[in-house]
């Protein structure tokens, strides 16, 4: 596997595979920082970079979760990480999760572009059926990107993670291929040359 390919690449970012230097670089900075772990619901425990190394060569020997470095089309640049968790080939499902860790690419154009080649990727070329997301009710940003997408809200899980002191609920998402496959805001597809030449 060349992980110096590029998996897909929209208008603005492409998705690669991740590589030692990403686990030691930026991705190790992003997981431990504290306001995006919060955020994002996770745990907030501090990490090496060893073990950020440790993590990805695990999820490489294993089919359950795939992990993506998101770049900057402009200069290859990781911007971000994006993943889909609890793949299970049977039932055809998996959950979507995505890290925009450089604060200068939070914006709705870099989000909407992830997350729609995210969705891409899961129901067309992995072939799974459904997709589901989460986020916290106080995290705006995420949870109208679902939306904005076309994803359905499934409902609310009541007091589902601690943040900062208090138990606080989260909201839940779906979308089914034959949704997106009708959807308009499947994302353009670009090959390596189109965007060289923009």
């Amino acid at each position: 596997m060349n992980k110096n390919n590029f998996i897909l690449r929209g208008q603005f970012i492409s998705f690669r595979y991740p590589k030692k230097s990403d686990a030691e670089g930026d991705w190790h900075i992003w997981m431990n920082n504290l306001d995006d772990l919060t955020m994002l619901g996770r745990m907030p425990l501090p990490i090496t970079p060893e073990e950020q190394i440790k993590y990805m060569l695990k999820h490489e020997e294993h089919t359950d979760r795939i992990i993506f470095t998101v770049c900057d089309n402009l200069d290859n640049k990781i911007i971000g990480i994006s993943s889909l968790g609890s793949i299970n080939r049977y039932h055809q499902s998996a959950q979507t999760g995505i890290l925009i860790g450089n604060k200068d690419f939070r914006n709705t154009k870099i989000a909407v572009e992830i997350m729609s080649l995210l969705t891409e990727y899961a129901l067309i070329h992995l072939n799974l059926n459904r997709c589901d997301a989460s986020a916290l009710i106080n995290n705006p940003q995420s949870f109208l990107l679902n939306e904005f997408l076309g994803w359905r809200k499934v409902g609310i899980k009541k007091k589902s993670h601690f943040h900062r002191g208090e138990f606080i609920d989260s909201i839940l998402y779906e979308i089914l291929r034959e949704d997106w496959l009708n959807s308009s805001k499947r994302p353009k597809i670009y090959k390596i040359n189109d965007i060289l030449q923009r």
